[in-house]
Formats: C-alpha cells, sequence, structure tokens
C-alpha cells in the first residue's frame, strides 16, 4: 500500500466541504443553529470550543446551507470597522455610499434589514476592541445574525465584554469526538480513497490513537498523517521495525506533534 497517499488523506487542507463528517455533535449543532435562525430574532451566536473541535470545518460547512438565510464568512477578523462595513456592503452588489463609519453603517443596516443574512467570523477571539463594538453597532440594528466563532478558554472575556453581556444572544458549543465518533471518521475517510481494507491494521491501535488525541478532530488528523508518513519513511530507508502501523511508530508521531513531551 502506499503510506505516502494514506498520509494525504489526513492532511488537514485535504478536508474540503463535500467530505465533511457529520457526527453527531455535528448534527445536533446544525439542528441547534437552523432552528434558532428560523425562531428567533437576529441576534448573536457565539460558537465555541477547544482548539482543533472542528469549528472552522463545521462553519465552512454551515455557510454552503443557504436554503434558509444567505451567509457571509471571514476568516481572518484582521480588519478595520470602515472596511468590515464597506466589505458587507459591497457583497450585496451596492455602490458604496458615504466615507464615515456612521454613514456606512446607516447604509449597510437599511441594506440587509430586508435580507435574512448570517455574519460569520472564526477566530473572533482576535477582533479589536472597535470591532466588537461595530458588531454591537450591526447587531443592534437587527439587520444581521451575527455567528462569532472562537477557543473556548478565550471566550469568556470576550462574553464579558459590556457590548454582548447585556444583549440577547445564545452559546453553543462543539464538543471533542466520541470513541465511535473518532473510529467513524477515520473509518469513512478511508473508504473514500479506497483503503478501508487497511482499517483492521489501524483498529488495533485505535485506543491508543484517541487516547492521544483526546478525541480532538485536528489532532487526530495529525497523528494518523504523520503517523504514515513514519512508515513510509521507514520502508524507504529500509528501517523494518518502524515499517508497520505500531505503538512504537504512534507514540513517535505523537511526539512529533507535541501531544507527549519528552
Amino acid at each position: 500500500m502506499d503510506y505516502q497517499v494514506l498520509a494525504q488523506i489526513f492532511e488537514e487542507e485535504k478536508n474540503p466541504v463535500e467530505h465533511f463528517y457529520k457526527n453527531h455533535n455535528v448534527v445536533q449543532m446544525e439542528s441547534k443553529m437552523l432552528q434558532i435562525l428560523q425562531n428567533s430574532h437576529k441576534q448573536l451566536l457565539f460558537l465555541i470550543g477547544e482548539a482543533g473541535v472542528g469549528k472552522s470545518a463545521f462553519l465552512n460547512y454551515f455557510a454552503t446551507l443557504s436554503s434558509h438565510v444567505d451567509t457571509i464568512k471571514f476568516d481572518v477578523p484582521f480588519f478595520e470597522p470602515v472596511d468590515f462595513v464597506k466589505t458587507l456592503i459591497i457583497k450585496s452588489d451596492t455602490v458604496v455610499q458615504g466615507h464615515s463609519l456612521v454613514e456606512l453603517i446607516e447604509q449597510v443596516s437599511e441594506i440587509y434589514s430586508k435580507k435574512d443574512t448570517v455574519v460569520i467570523i472564526d477566530e473572533a477571539q482576535l477582533l479589536s476592541h472597535s470591532m466588537i463594538e461595530t458588531i454591537r453597532i450591526l447587531a443592534d440594528s437587527k439587520a444581521f445574525w451575527f455567528v462569532l466563532a472562537m477557543h473556548k478558554h478565550e471566550s469568556q472575556k470576550l462574553l464579558n465584554e459590556p457590548q454582548f453581556v447585556s444583549r440577547p444572544h445564545k452559546v453553543l458549543e462543539m464538543e471533542q469526538l466520541s470513541f465511535d465518533e473518532a473510529k467513524g471518521f477515520v473509518q469513512s475517510s478511508l473508504k473514500r480513497s479506497d483503503y478501508e481494507y487497511i482499517w483492521p491494521l489501524i483498529e488495533k491501535n485505535f485506543k491508543i490513537l484517541y487516547k492521544l488525541s483526546g478525541g480532538n478532530f485536528r489532532d487526530l488528523k495529525k497523528l494518523l498523517h504523520t503517523t504514515f508518513l513514519l512508515v513510509n519513511f521507514a520502508l524507504q530507508s529500509g528501517v523494518k521495525k518502524f515499517s508497520s502501523i505500531d505503538r512504537r511508530v504512534i507514540m513517535m508521531a505523537a511526539i512529533e506533534n507535541g501531544l507527549i513531551h519528552v
């Protein structure tokens, strides 16, 4: 078998929306968000979770569900309020009018008050104070839904901002993969690439793979990716004792990815 190809299956950037893995937590999250969007007033939604749990992948997937609302997604929140509001106006196929932030907010609020639009901002813990205030003003206009995604351990600081704490909002949390969900993800990934037959070799060591990754979606992919690369290197180098998937190779992969500190 080609371990180089196997490694590529689990590369972080090799997970397009059409291959998005819908575990139980994702199904619940999707249902909750759609229910909120359909039955509640426009407000702020906070999507929190540990780094690597799959928030960004979920948001990319959710942005494709356009049957109920239009979505505008920002992956990196490094922008100034004026540029942010101008971008929203341009995305509505409208000519920007005015120059001051006040004028632009009036224009964008008028445009989107007639639409059902969700503005998704990933890595929201990086937002500047001025951007937080701008989002507060736009949220108060009731022209948008906002989904702000951030790391769980950094979320409390933002949630305690006076701009948000006294306003209607909901907090949704993404969980780590359960043992069975993690197995399902690996099996479906292998099956999609016609490598399902290798699952028995992985299954023998899956308890240690899951334990080392802690059920973290990103860490599990990194661990598998590095494990396959190490086996591939051993085979090419003629190092027989590391030329198959076993606990020793997995432990080395864990050390390489910082999951074990030595």
